[in-house]
C-alpha cells in the first residue's frame, strides 16, 4: 500500500481515513498477500493529518454542545478505526519510512508491527508545536 500525494507531502485527507482500512481488511480478508508493506513516494514518509482540510471542520456555533460532542466522538471513533485495522490484520504490516514521518504518521506506523526508516529519516510530534492535543 503506498501514500502517494508527494507534492503534499502524503498528508492524511479524509478519503485516506477510509481507503486505508478499507484495503487492509480486504487483503486481510481474502488472503491475497502474507504481508502488506505500508509505503509512500517522494521525499517525505508523511506529514499527518491534512490539517488544510481538517481545519475547516469547526463546529456549527449554532449547534448544540452535546451534538457537536457526540459529532466529535464520532469523527475520532472513525480515525482510530483506520490504525486499529493495521492493528488487528492477521498478516505483518511493515512501515518503510523515508524522509518526515509527523504527527497522525507516527501514530500509524506504531499500529505497523514492523518500522524500517531510512538514514535520512526524522520522527516528530508535531502537534506539540502547534498547541493541539494528540
Amino acid at each position: 500500500i503506498t501514500l502517494n500525494r508527494p507534492d503534499k507531502l502524503n498528508t492524511m485527507t479524509p478519503a485516506f481515513w477510509s481507503e486505508l482500512p478499507r484495503l487492509v481488511r480486504q487483503v486481510d480478508a481474502t488472503g491475497e498477500a502474507r504481508v502488506v508493506v505500508l509505503a509512500s513516494t517522494g521525499r517525505h514518509f508523511s506529514a499527518g493529518m491534512d490539517l488544510a482540510v481538517f481545519g475547516q471542520a469547526g463546529g456549527d456555533d449554532g449547534a448544540e454542545i452535546g451534538r457537536l460532542r457526540a459529532n466529535l466522538r464520532s469523527n475520532i471513533l472513525h480515525l482510530q478505526d483506520t490504525f486499529t485495522a493495521i492493528e488487528k490484520a492477521r498478516m505483518p504490516v511493515l512501515a518503510a519510512i523515508q524522509g518526515g514521518c509527523i504527527g497522525g504518521a507516527i501514530d500509524m506506523v506504531t499500529a505497523c508491527d514492523m518500522r524500517y526508516a531510512t538514514e535520512d529519516a526524522f520522527f516528530c510530534i508535531q502537534e506539540i508545536n502547534i498547541g493541539m492535543t494528540a
